[in-house]
């Protein structure tokens, strides 16, 4: 599965431009998650992450390469007890899967990944109300005062997500990250799109998009994303994996 394997080299060569602090996934160290998703109130939050006009991104990429080695939480600018006011925020999630099997059932393949698209609406920091904008590829967090004086920070909610995410069997490496950093946020827009039409075509290809590539609106698509048109055609290329 090589869909998302240029936009994740070209997030990480972006990150580049910022000093990245590393933390490996250690479960003891995940925040507690409720059941539910918690409403907290502007009188009880202490912290607004992708707020007040501040630029947001949020996406998620699958990939069966190597690109992704190990379980950790990327921090790139401040960490939460570090920041003071509103502030740009992205959390971008790679995931490396097993062979999800695409030759042999294309359906259940992209089903899979349209899955773990969905796993971001099911991890429910006790303290840190998400509100994801899927048409916006924007994620805001408010973070409850009660939150920040039990030092609530990335890299144990970031390790409540791989949990989360390591629930699902074909998951094998999970890598979050998340940026406070305003330059770099907004340079991830571009990616966040691209993410998106991807995400979009497998779902218009799931729902039985017609195979004739000339009067098909997501040509483009397929053009520029390695493996897209294989998969839509149900056949791979000579010597393509």
């Amino acid at each position: 599965m090589k869909l998302y394997d240029n936009i994740i080299d070209a997030t990480m060569e972006a990150l580049k431009e910022a000093p990245v602090n590393k933390v490996p996934y250690a479960p003891g160290n995940a925040w507690k998650c409720l059941s539910d998703s918690e409403f907290i109130m502007q009188r009880d939050a202490g912290l607004e992450l992708g707020g007040a006009g501040e630029p947001s991104v949020n996406y998620t990429m699958v990939t069966t390469s190597d690109r992704i080695t190990e379980d950790e939480v990327l921090i790139v600018g401040k960490d939460i007890p570090a920041i003071t006011g509103s502030t740009a925020f992205a959390r971008i999630v790679m995931l490396k899967t097993s062979d999800l099997g695409e030759d042999q059932d294309q359906e259940k393949a992209f089903q899979t990944i349209r899955n773990l698209e969905f796993v971001r609406y099911h991890v429910f920091p006790e303290g840190y109300m998400v509100r994801v904008s899927s048409q916006s590829n924007q994620e805001q967090v408010r973070i409850s005062t009660e939150a920040l004086r039990k030092k609530i920070d990335f890299s144990k909610v970031g390790s409540a997500y791989i949990s989360k995410y390591k629930e699902v069997s074909q998951v094998e490496k999970v890598r979050v990250i998340f940026i406070t950093d305003k330059k770099i946020v907004e340079s991830l827009r571009g990616n966040a799109d691209k993410v998106d039409k991807i995400t979009r075509t497998l779902t218009h290809i799931l729902d039985g998009m017609p195979t004739d590539c000339g009067h098909c609106s997501m040509k483009a698509v397929c053009d520029e994303v390695e493996g897209m048109k294989e998969l839509h055609l149900g056949k791979k290329k000579p010597g393509k994996e």
